[in-house]
């Protein structure tokens, strides 16, 4: 490494450490505001957590570390075993796993892992639960048949302006856990202490009683989250390997686990929505790659395509936050220079193919007619603005700078380094993913808790990441240094920003 490639290395950790460390301390001091004030601010957590709490966290965060820098090492020997990457990734997929236990036995009493059970139970943060419970599992089909009439009367926050996904996941697990009472069994004894007295503390303040059964199906609920969270760093890693080597892709999916946002907000769905966007992306991805190869069969190109297009209308079922991830995979195909226009809207064709065929199925099985509930959806986030006011400009302004924070600072630095560095080398998925952001952003559609709204379009943007930290020379040092910068943030938002629900 040349003296001046390792000037620019250390000038942009420092600048990486003076940002985690300038960021906590303003937040600790309360000098600046968690939103707009007046209209949206995340309110601040006043009981801190135990060291013996802290100590835990920071020593997954270090372990973790280790692992990813010993990652980085192994896939810069060249190889050409596919065998050897999968096998790391897989690793890389069980170790954000644990971290993501890990990092929330570092919360204040209340705010760790007793949220996995907490926020289905209240309907002010969820209601998904409650719905299914009181009003779906009678007859569940009957339910989502008449899901159409009965969203139009519904409100313009959770409930109102999503699709029956989630209400339908809770009944199908709810009666699951009632039928198999072993299996319900078997998670009740696993449950960690701490979800155990998030129940009881449901219990006590809505002087009810919540079965075992149901106990279990709540746990298996954030349980997946979990796990759909942990897993994107699977598909996220198939994406940047698309257009990077092995040791760029390993940084973005390397960093993707440690995130504020993933951590801090589980066990809300839109942790785990980021998986099928990764999943959607990397099979378009590669499938106009294949389609501008030689002598390929049509299946070879085409199957992933139409596995995006379902990925995508499976999507929808819970969040119509998919219809931009759409316009991200059809930039992203329409992108790729290499393949003539023809070629590119023929992928396109194939992913609208998969698209309609998973419609069509859910709206055959169901009998509820999906393009009546996004309407309604749509109708119903567009009260949400009538109900709770917002100012454009100030939202235009923070939403940026929320989603940096949502990310993590470290990463969002070694991104705008491979923007500026490399721009070419940044896989075309992070420039679609920034475009489609800002017309997002710029559209109003989302004023206000963008930490938890985008989470589902993060994925592309860490493909950058990458690019920045191996075009300065950084190697397992600045890898570690960085999980561990990322790592502190995280643990430190966690000890001061109250979110998901109040005590």
């Amino acid at each position: 490494m040349t003296v001046e490639r390792k000037r620019k290395l250390d000038l942009a950790m420092g600048v990486a450490a003076l940002l985690v460390l300038g960021f906590l301390g303003a937040v600790d001091s309360g000098e600046i505001p968690l939103g707009v004030p007046g209209e949206w601010q995340w309110p601040r957590l006043g009981a801190k957590p135990a060291t013996t709490s802290l100590l835990i966290a920071a020593a997954g965060v270090v372990a973790y570390g280790g692992y990813a820098a010993l990652g980085y090492r192994a896939l810069g020997v060249p190889s050409r075993v596919g065998l050897r990457e999968a096998g790391w990734v897989a690793g890389l997929a069980v170790s954000a796993a644990t971290l993501q236990v890990v990092i929330p036995l570092g919360a204040s009493d209340g705010y760790g892992l007793t949220k996995w059970a907490r926020v289905h139970c209240q309907r002010g943060a969820t209601g998904y639960y409650t719905i299914a419970k009181t009003q779906a599992a009678a007859d569940p089909w009957k339910f989502l048949a008449d899901y159409p009439k009965w969203i139009e009367s519904q409100d313009a926050y959770h409930i109102g302006t999503h699709p029956p996904g989630l209400i339908a996941m809770h009944c199908g697990l709810l009666a699951l856990m009632e039928r198999q009472v072993a299996a319900a069994d078997l998670l009740n004894a696993a449950m960690p202490p701490s979800v155990g007295a998030g129940f009881r503390w449901v219990e006590v303040k809505e002087s009810t009683t919540i079965a075992r059964s149901d106990r279990a199906a709540i746990y298996l609920t954030s349980l997946v989250t979990l796990l759909a969270c942990a897993g994107t760093v699977a598909p996220l890693y198939v994406l940047a390997r698309e257009s990077l080597p092995p040791q760029s892709a390993w940084v973005g999916a390397a960093f993707w686990p440690l995130a504020p946002a993933l951590n801090l907000f589980q066990p809300l769905a839109d942790a785990a929505y980021p998986l099928l966007s990764a999943t959607a992306l990397a099979t378009a991805a590669w499938s106009i790659r294949l389609r501008g190869g030689p002598g390929l069969a049509g299946w070879a190109w085409a199957t992933p395509a139409i596995a995006s297009g379902a990925v995508m209308a499976f999507g929808m079922m819970f969040t119509l936050a998919f219809l931009p991830v759409g316009l991200i995979v059809a930039l992203v195909v329409l992108a790729t220079r290499a393949v003539s226009w023809p070629r590119r809207f023929e992928v396109i064709a194939w992913i609208g193919v998969g698209f309609v065929a998973v419609v069509a199925l859910d709206w055959l099985a169901t009998s509820a007619d999906p393009f009546v509930v996004w309407w309604w959806n749509l109708r119903n986030h567009e009260r949400f603005y009538e109900e709770c006011r917002r100012s454009y400009l100030p939202w235009l302004l923070v939403n940026p700078v929320e989603l940096a924070i949502a990310a993590g600072l470290p990463t969002v630095v070694w991104c705008l380094i491979g923007a500026t560095v490399d721009h070419r080398g940044v896989p075309r998925a992070a420039w679609c993913a920034l475009a489609v952001l800002a017309i997002v952003d710029l559209s109003g559609r989302n004023m206000s808790e963008v930490a938890r709204l985008w989470m589902i379009f993060l994925p592309p943007l860490f493909t950058a990441a990458g690019v920045g930290l191996t075009r300065l020379g950084g190697g397992v040092q600045a890898v570690f240094v960085t999980v561990l910068l990322i790592g502190l943030q995280t643990v430190g938002l966690q000890c001061m920003v109250q979110l998901v629900y109040s005590l």
